[in-house]
């Protein structure tokens, strides 16, 4: 009993030891910090402006007069900048604890009377209506004069001036204040100068790439007027192929007297071969090796062609693809990948072989669609799972229809973003018959930060399958499983749902997973989280009154390393059932979800 309890308290000591390793040992802690004469913002809000921080669970913070004196400065700053153009720090106090090295600061806050936008006018337009401009400014009459507004609404109309070819404009805003009645009138002086369309598009730096690779992927062309968020648009598409170590779009002067510019496209390609090679442990497959051999850019063309393998202690894989990200001129990405793939599951051995068409189609920067065309022969053995036979085959084809909409900052260690998806498949598997069935899996994530060093995460997985006609079974590895370490981390791995008479999951034709985890920074790049998964499989819906959502809490290490997220979790599995382990230890790389 008193190992179950070990490796917990264990996690918990590596975690809080890094986060005093950086602190010097004169330094006070800091214990609180208030706020008096805030009517406007919350201390919240203020603390927010401030580097100095108070003190929280397992990450201490520190006082330095010099950082300090800085916060006070910046917290006058913020309220001037935000229309009380004469608040001040009017008074603070340090209250010390010598014996416990310890202080509380208590700020004392003077706001002011607020200053308000007593009225906007426009000056030298010809080419958009006062209207037009009034509007895209955001600003109104009676609203708080914030500087930040002022000027984002003067990046705004010079951008609408660039996209119109204007590239040489000028937006020059004056702001007259009457201290007395504290009313601002804003006044956006504007010269428009002239107008500019492109000539000739000019692409430097290429040695492999062909120049129509370059063009395809530009939204604008010679003739039309210049226009600044298409350059922008343009240089993205092109840094997004993959192709490019930078990519640098600007409009460059013919001379003086002329109403048109060159758009010169500065290139600095990559080198297009690769040979990958990795190693690895988890603690699923045991010590892993992956080895990849890949072109990027074949003759040219932005073609991809690339042959990986992948060998563990309990699977093999090996898979040839080629990608072309232009399908007959169309932008359509056609992925085709053939492969061989060995694993060994609890329950059975698996082969597969065979071969898988995707073609995908970007609509907007988020958002995609693709169908999926799928052929593999599937041979089973070594099944131990009661009554099949221990070596059958089990051929199928499918046709999968996804959609995603992804908004992550980052989809190897989000911090903030959403990710919604849904896959739709239709197969024929052929066994000794031929069945029909369906799948749907729908998913969703959601990450936000809650402070500097905290981030939120939430994952939601359901998925149902269906038979169709006369069918009569789903092949094992077509099924549903749940329990490890991107699932229930508390549970073996594919242990929760239906199992055999010795204990071996069968799978099931419904599911849901759902996780929680509160992820913390410590000390630079060690971290942990605390974590809550629940979620089952089911045989047949009225089974989920029989077997409600089985849960695990948990606790982990995350060490960001340049391989990507070193992961260690502990969960435990509060509510064991006869042969289940009381929690599980899982190593991987990357995070859960």
């Amino acid at each position: 009993m008193r190992k179950r309890y070990l490796l917990p308290i264990f996690f918990i000591i590596l975690m809080v030891i890094p986060a005093g390793l950086h602190a010097e040992k004169n330094a006070f802690k800091v214990m609180s910090i208030s706020f008096e004469g805030n009517n406007m913002y919350r201390s919240r809000t203020l603390q927010e402006v401030m580097v100095t921080r108070e003190s929280k669970f397992l990450s201490p913070a520190r006082y330095y007069p010099e950082i300090f004196s800085e916060d006070l400065k910046n917290l006058a700053l913020f309220y001037q900048q935000n229309g009380y153009l004469q608040a001040k720090v009017a008074d603070y106090s340090i209250e010390r604890n010598e014996d416990k090295k310890q202080v509380s600061i208590i700020i004392t806050i003077s706001e002011g009377e607020p200053t308000y936008i007593e009225g906007i006018t426009i000056f030298g337009n010809t080419v958009f209506s006062d209207s037009t401009l009034l509007k895209a400014t955001e600003l109104q009459k009676g609203h708080l004069l914030q500087q930040k507004k002022v000027q984002d609404a003067t990046y705004k109309l010079l951008t609408m001036y660039a996209d119109e070819g204007f590239l040489d404009g000028e937006v020059v805003p004056e702001i007259r204040i009457s201290d007395e009645h504290h009313r601002a009138l804003i006044d956006f002086q504007i010269t428009e100068h002239e107008q500019f369309s492109i000539r000739d598009i000019v692409i430097q730096g290429l040695e492999i790439t062909k120049k129509k690779i370059i063009l395809r992927d530009l939204t604008f062309k010679s003739g039309e007027i210049v226009g600044y968020s298409k350059l922008l648009a343009s240089q993205r598409a092109l840094y997004l192929t993959g192709l490019f170590e930078s990519v640098f779009i600007r409009p460059v002067t013919i001379d003086s007297l002329s109403s048109q510019k060159d758009i010169q496209i500065d290139i600095k390609e990559k080198i297009p071969g690769e040979f990958n090679l990795g190693l690895g442990y988890g603690s699923l497959d045991k010590a892993r090796v992956f080895a990849e051999l890949l072109h990027s850019n074949l003759w040219g063309t932005a073609q991809k062609v690339s042959l990986n393998g992948k060998l563990s202690t309990i699977a093999n894989k090996i898979e040839a693809s080629y990608t072309e990200p232009w399908t007959f001129g169309i932008k359509l990405k056609t992925d085709v990948n053939i492969f061989d793939t060995f694993n060994e599951e609890p329950g059975y051995d698996i082969l597969q072989y065979g071969a898988k068409i995707i073609v995908g189609k970007s609509f907007t920067e988020h958002s995609s669609a693709s169908l999926a065309c799928r052929y593999e022969k599937v041979r089973f053995s070594n099944v131990k799972v009661q009554e099949l036979p221990d070596k059958y085959k089990s051929n199928l084809n499918s046709l999968t229809l996804s959609a995603v909409h992804d908004e992550r900052d980052n989809i190897f260690n989000t911090t903030n973003g959403y990710l919604l998806s849904t896959d739709s498949e239709i197969a024929e598997s052929y066994q000794k018959t031929k069945d029909v069935f369906g799948r749907l899996v729908v998913q969703g994530k959601y990450y936000k930060p809650v402070t500097s060093s905290t981030v939120i995460a939430l994952s939601l997985e359901a998925g149902g399958l269906a038979l169709f006609g006369n069918s009569t079974s789903i092949p094992l590895n077509e099924r549903f499983y749940t329990g490890g370490p991107h699932s229930l981390r508390g549970f073996s791995y594919r242990k929760v749902g239906p199992l055999d008479d010795k204990r071996l999951p069968l799978g099931g034709r419904y599911k849901i997973i759902a996780n929680l985890e509160v992820r913390q920074t410590f000390y630079k790049f060690i971290g942990g989280v605390i974590f809550f998964d629940f979620g089952n499989v089911w045989s047949y819906l009225k089974d989920v009154k029989k077997e409600p959502l089985r849960s695990c809490p948990g606790i982990g290490l995350r060490i960001a390393s340049p391989l990507g997220v070193v992961r260690c979790d502990y969960g435990f599995n509060w509510f064991p059932k006869s042969g289940e382990p009381s929690g599980k230890l899982y190593f991987s790389l990357g995070q859960a979800f």
